[in-house]
């Protein structure tokens, strides 16, 4: 009996020996997240069967003496069940320790996954909201792109219809600058005086050229007037009647006597007459109208078929009337050129100076 006792407590500490070391499955086949409490209990429940096997072998009446082994064996075996309970008792107590701990470290674990997601989702959030932003300042930097290009085209377009305004009045202002020279130019040409210092002021007025340099071989001591030459004529006529009549040195002297008298006496065709005749007498007489009537160009005219005796006589009153049509077309000129509306898109075109509008009236 007692081998029978002997063996099966061998059995039982071997099993709870292997159970707590993890050789042994537990029994009746524990789940695996609830098998560490599981197994706890029933190391404990082995405890105590070890525990009642004990008391039995210690309650067996002794054996006889040819026994004696048996008896050592059994005070061993119980020493070996004692550390048994001690492993098993320690065992259980770290499983438990370390279950609850794994359960701690589970929760932990889920909480931070928890807050880990909740981080993720957050984020995710964050960049989706980010990104709408990002699309709408897209939008409103393109749209104020935009509005800024507008608003340039706008002020270009506003800067050049400034800037042709302002280059239209700046040509006004030229021009009108340029009428008032030629006017003062004209009035003291008119008035036969020297006219250097009006002269000068158009000059700077036009840019100069070939018009102010016409003028400028009179200005120091004048041009006559009309008037003037019309008062210098009657002399300057009699000059060119005696050219055109010489007398005869070997005439008789009372052809002398009545050429002196003719020249004395002039008898000349007018009007219609004096246009289509001939003679001395019709070609005084259209130049004598002409300068009554200012006609200075048809004076010029009928002065060049002289013969060159009577323009030797007459050079230098012919000097003076050039001299007045010439300041007279420059001064026309130069007002025709100011006073005329100013054509399209000529707003920086050259001086009125630069552009004569041909010879005007001479009279």
């Amino acid at each position: 009996m007692a081998a029978g006792i002997i063996g099966a407590i061998l059995a039982l500490g071997g099993a709870a020996a292997l159970q707590a070391g993890g050789y042994l499955p537990a029994l009746g086949g524990v789940e695996e997240t609830g098998e560490v409490m599981a197994s706890a209990e029933q190391l404990n429940a082995l405890s105590g069967e070890v525990a009642a096997l004990r008391d039995r072998v210690q309650g067996a009446p002794a054996a006889p003496a040819e026994n004696g082994a048996a008896a050592e064996q059994l005070t061993a075996l119980s020493q070996r069940i004692e550390a048994l309970e001690s492993s098993v008792s320690t065992t259980g107590a770290d499983a438990a320790a370390g279950a609850q701990q794994a359960g701690d470290t589970a929760a932990a674990a889920q909480q931070t996954a928890a807050a880990a997601q909740e981080t993720a989702n957050a984020a995710q959030e964050a960049a989706t909201t980010a990104q709408q932003t990002a699309g709408e300042a897209r939008q409103t930097a393109a749209a104020a792109q935009q509005t800024a290009e507008q608003a340039n085209a706008k002020v270009d377009e506003a800067v050049a219809q400034f800037e042709s305004r302002i280059a239209g009045m700046e040509a006004s202002n030229r021009r009108a600058d340029v009428a008032l020279a030629a006017a003062n130019l004209k009035s003291a040409i008119d008035q036969g005086g020297p006219f250097m210092r009006q002269l000068e002021t158009y000059a700077e007025a036009t840019g100069a050229g070939a018009a102010t340099e016409d003028l400028r071989a009179f200005a120091a001591d004048g041009v006559p007037s009309k008037q003037a030459l019309a008062a210098e004529w009657p002399a300057v006529e009699d000059a060119i009647a005696e050219s055109l009549r010489p007398a005869l040195p070997d005439a008789p002297v009372q052809e002398q006597l009545l050429s002196g008298l003719r020249s004395l006496v002039q008898v000349r065709p007018t009007g219609e007459t004096a246009a289509t005749s001939e003679g001395p007498d019709a070609a005084l007489a259209r130049l004598d109208a002409a300068i009554e009537s200012g006609d200075l160009a048809g004076w010029q005219s009928e002065w060049q078929a002289l013969p060159q005796a009577a323009k030797d006589v007459s050079q230098d009153f012919a000097n003076r009337v050039a001299a007045r049509r010439t300041a007279d077309r420059v001064v026309a000129e130069a007002l025709s050129s100011a006073l005329a509306p100013a054509p399209a898109g000529a707003a920086g075109s050259g001086s009125p100076a630069d552009q004569p509008t041909g010879q005007a009236n001479q009279g």
